[in-house]
C-alpha cells in the first residue's frame, strides 16, 4: 500500500523545476540546431552562386577574348587604319555597328544595336544567354549624332565596363584615348569628363541639335570628378560611356570629345 501511494505521489517542486529546466534546455538546442542547419545551407548556396557567377564571368571573359583574337588585326602597312574584320563580326551577327578599344584597360569589345535597350544586357555578340551582357549602343543613338551612347555592365572582375570607374577615379590618368571603329572609318575620342550621378537623361540625351552642343559640353565638362588634359572646346561630336557604379543606385558617365576621324 505505501509503494502504491509513493508511485502515485506528486513530484516536489525541486523535481519540477528541474523538469522545465530540461525542456527549456531541449527547446533552445533545437533552435540552434535549426539555426545551424540553416546557416549551412546559406552558405552552401551562396558558394554556389558565387562559383556560378566566378565561372559565368570567366566563360563570358574568355568568349570576348576569343571574339578579339579572331577579328582584331593589325595592318602592318596601315597601322593607324582600321584592324576590325567587320565582314566576319557581321557574317555572325549583323547587329554588330562598331568596335571600341581604349587602351590601358580591358575594353576592347564590340559594339552591338537592336530595337531597344534590354535585349543585350543579358546577351552575348553570339545572342546567348551571358550574365555580362554585351556593349550596346542606344537604340535611339546613330554613330553620326552629337552625343554618341554606349552603355555596358559594370562587372567586379574588371571586364566590359568595369574600368570605367578607374577612369572616374583618376587611376588611368588624365590623358585617356578612346578607339572608335566602324566598317567604314576609325573615330579617336578623347576623354574630358568622367563622373558618377544619380540615373538621369540629361547626360545620355541622343538628341543634341547642332546649337546646343557648346552648352551641352560645357555642363559635362564642370560635372567632372577629374581635370582631363582634354578640352574638347572644338570637338563637333561627343561619345557617352555609361554604367552603373558597385551599388547599382548610380551611374559612371565618361564623356570624350572627336578629334581625329579617319576613312578607309
Amino acid at each position: 500500500m505505501a509503494k502504491h501511494a509513493k508511485k502515485y505521489a506528486r513530484r516536489s517542486p525541486i523535481d519540477a523545476k528541474k523538469l522545465k529546466r530540461r525542456k527549456r534546455k531541449s527547446n533552445n538546442n533545437k533552435i540552434q540546431n535549426v539555426l545551424l542547419i540553416l546557416f549551412i545551407v546559406i552558405f552552401l548556396v551562396s558558394g554556389f552562386i558565387l562559383l556560378k557567377w566566378f565561372l559565368d564571368t570567366n566563360k563570358s571573359n574568355d568568349t570576348y577574348k576569343e571574339l578579339a583574337q579572331e577579328v582584331v588585326n593589325v595592318n602592318e602597312e596601315n597601322p593607324d587604319g582600321n584592324k576590325i574584320d567587320f565582314e566576319k563580326l557581321k557574317s555572325i551577327n549583323s547587329d554588330v555597328v562598331a568596335w571600341i578599344k581604349i587602351d590601358g584597360t580591358t575594353i576592347n569589345y564590340p559594339v552591338m544595336k537592336t530595337t531597344d535597350n534590354n535585349y543585350y544586357l543579358k546577351k552575348n555578340f553570339y545572342k546567348e544567354y551571358d550574365v555580362c551582357g554585351s556593349l550596346f549602343l542606344d537604340y535611339k543613338s546613330n554613330l553620326t549624332d552629337k552625343n554618341i551612347v554606349i552603355y555596358g555592365h559594370n562587372i567586379k572582375r574588371g571586364i566590359m565596363f568595369a574600368d570605367l570607374e578607374n577612369i572616374a577615379n583618376g587611376k588611368l590618368g588624365d590623358n585617356i584615348n578612346i578607339e572608335l571603329y566602324m566598317p567604314d572609318r576609325k573615330m579617336n575620342f578623347q576623354v574630358f569628363s568622367s563622373y558618377d550621378i544619380d540615373p538621369e537623361d540629361y547626360s545620355i540625351n541622343t538628341s543634341i541639335a547642332e546649337n546646343e552642343l557648346d552648352e551641352f559640353k560645357t555642363t559635362l565638362k564642370t560635372r567632372s570628378s577629374m581635370d582631363f588634359e582634354s578640352e574638347c572646346d572644338y570637338t563637333n561630336q561627343i561619345l557617352t560611356l555609361s554604367t552603373c557604379d558597385r551599388t547599382g543606385k548610380k551611374r559612371i558617365l565618361v564623356h570624350a570629345g572627336l578629334q581625329e576621324l579617319q576613312y578607309d
